[in-house]
């Protein structure tokens, strides 16, 4: 196994061969995978930190690693700390210019043009030409050299493509299409390019299982008023899946031909300039009478707000979901006695969603942590760090389960023992955000950084804050971080528009001791009765979670009537829903969980009485 030091070495080497002072190894690959797979898993390989988001850096004497406040622990523990350099990033932008502006005049910088986008290409030589230095486009992939050196790299995935049925869609491929095509003929164009792999399994209304935990099909699509071509490995797709395609009158391609089709396309070409790579605009751009216009793909906005089969099926996802996080919630408290650790749970988990009718995996491996771990915003347990969960400290999960039907996101933080007075005060401050956020009002036009301080505030009255977005949104059977909405302190001018599907997910992290984050996932819908004296509506949010919060870790002296009032109906929902799904031994378990005293006659809240009726 090469080490952290050899892997440097070599590719310093092929940095002076191409006569570098720099080189960008971003976490991006061709399809603008958030978690790319293990072949073009490049700054992971380089660096030893796996997050999901952060880019490297490498010159001839040192090396630099840029990530976002999720990511500090987790990066200082895991990149080999005499090789590289935390560049800690304020928002979720790579300080690689800014570093290279200050520090590196008349340099040559090289990356990839395939992992990174046209727009991002062009605001980074425009920095860099301040300083007198050039962004040097390299098509061979520097750190794949390195792989192969070592026999380390990866052949591409090889899953086999599957259709998801219209009765989990919702609308056909033919119909997706048609509407693509009347886009193109509205900007009189003759192209539009798709490289970002959900925006065309969404299209084809195909599902894979190319990318881990995300079921992507490796491949480009170019539509055309006449013709769709899909390029992928044909060896993927069945006969179903072929004649499916042929009955949609898509013609499939090598994927490896898909450079020399985009080369020989003449006319007027659509490019997301935020998604294509810099490597697609110099194809497109190949013969010079080519016209190429900068649009938005129009599939990522459509794509982000479900229709009402979509809501349904987020709905019965949801449902299964808290079946098996119940189940696990149960088992947890009946088993940690034996030793159970990090490691046993996620498995244990795993086990109890991948049970559940029409789960076809996770949607992203679980985020199990004890005590200590739990700091660490994205914590991965692994054999080094494993921790044996007790009753001595706070224990958080976060996970997801990929359905048929949709995609799950959800986290909770519990205490199998008794908390102290602090873990009370702090899980409930970061309670009274999320409820608060969950029970949110807004006009049309509200976008999720309008809505952020609203899951903050109890905790900056603490003078306390956490390093990551609120909200992100979530696919159907897709990825399940999906743009473009979100709820983050970061202005995206995005508004959140009925049908999208978002996380509620504040949190606390206190590095040594513990972590806290609570997570629903939320559906934007219409509040036809109210409008704005403009004439326009009001949104809110219908909560599609339906797993009760820690009892043990809630300080009800911090809760309000409303919050009280907005819990018992919360419990309500839970138990009316997901107790008959339950085995007896678990639905008294459940009724012990929803069982709050925190509601009082005065509150003018349901009593235990009629709570009791519901089971």
């Amino acid at each position: 196994m090469s080490t952290t030091q050899e892997r440097l070495h070599v590719l310093r080497k092929l940095m002076h061969s191409h006569q570098l002072d720099y080189y960008i190894a971003p976490n991006s690959d061709p399809h603008n995978n958030e978690i790319p797979p293990e072949c073009w898993s490049r700054r992971p390989w380089i660096t030893g930190f796996t997050g999901s988001a952060g880019e490297a850096l490498i010159g001839h004497e040192h090396a630099y690693l840029s990530t976002d406040g999720r990511y500090f622990l987790q990066a200082t523990n895991q990149m080999g700390k005499q090789f590289f350099s935390l560049l800690k990033q304020t928002a979720y932008l790579p300080k690689t210019a800014d570093w290279l502006t200050a520090n590196a005049n008349n340099s040559s910088i090289g990356i990839d043009p395939k992992t990174i986008s046209i727009k991002r290409a062009n605001n980074l030589s425009d920095k860099l030409a301040k300083s007198g230095s050039k962004l040097i486009f390299i098509e061979e992939n520097l750190i794949d050299t390195c792989r192969r050196h070592f026999n380390q790299l990866p052949e591409l995935p090889q899953s086999e493509a599957f259709i998801l049925d219209q009765q989990y869609t919702g609308e056909s491929c033919d119909s997706k299409l048609k509407w693509l095509k009347t886009f193109l003929s509205e900007h009189s164009a003759n192209y539009l390019v798709l490289n970002t792999l959900d925006e065309i399994c969404w299209l084809l209304n195909l599902r894979a299982a190319d990318v881990e935990n995300t079921p992507l099909l490796i491949s480009y699509v170019i539509v055309s008023q006449n013709k769709t071509y899909l390029f992928t490995d044909p060896q993927k797709l069945n006969a179903e899946v072929s004649a499916y395609l042929e009955k949609n009158h898509i013609t499939i391609s090598e994927y490896s031909q898909f450079e020399h089709h985009l080369k020989r396309l003449e006319g007027t070409i659509i490019l997301d300039e935020q998604q294509s790579s810099m490597w697609i605009y110099n194809l497109a751009s190949y013969n010079s009478s080519n016209t190429i216009i900068y649009l938005p793909s129009p599939i990522i906005m459509k794509k982000s707000c479900k229709n009402k089969v979509e809501q349904a099926g987020a709905r019965q996802a949801h449902s299964k979901d808290a079946v098996a996080i119940i189940n696990f919630l149960y088992w947890l408290e009946q088993n940690w006695r034996y030793g159970i650790t990090e490691i046993d749970a996620a498995t244990k988990l795993k086990e109890f969603r991948l049970q559940m009718p029409h789960a076809i995996d996770l949607s992203f491996e679980t985020k199990s942590a004890f005590a200590s771990n739990g700091a660490v915003i994205h914590y991965d347990p692994t054999a080094e760090t494993n921790k044996v969960i007790d009753n001595s400290s706070l224990y958080l999960f976060d996970s997801g389960t990929q359905y048929l039907e949709s995609t799950t996101d959800v986290t909770r933080t519990i205490h199998l023992g008794e908390p102290t007075a602090e873990q009370k005060k702090h899980y409930t401050l970061v309670l009274k955000g999320h409820l608060a956020l969950g029970r949110a009002k807004f006009p049309q036009g509200t976008c999720g950084e309008h809505l952020d301080a609203l899951a903050r505030v109890y905790l900056w009255e603490e003078g306390l804050d956490y390093q990551h977005g609120t909200g992100h949104g979530v696919g159907s059977t897709l990825c399940v971080h999906e743009g473009p909405q979100k709820i983050s302190k970061v202005s995206t001018g995005v508004g959140l528009k009925p049908g999208m599907i978002i996380s509620n997910e504040p949190g606390l992290y206190l590095e040594g001791h513990y972590g806290i984050r609570i997570e629903n996932l939320c559906l934007v819908t219409d509040q036809s009765t109210a409008t704005t004296p403009e004439g326009n509506a009001f949104y809110c949010f219908e909560t599609l979670t339906l797993i009760p919060y820690c009892k043990a870790l809630i300080d009800i002296t911090l809760l309000t009537a409303q919050e009280k009032r907005q819990l018992n109906s919360y419990y309500q929902a839970i138990l009316s829903k997901i107790s008959p799904l339950l085995s007896p031994d678990v639905q008294k378990w459940l009724k012990q969980e929803c069982d709050i005293q925190y509601v009082t006659q005065h509150d003018h809240a349901t009593s235990l009485e009629s709570v009791d009726a519901l089971i």
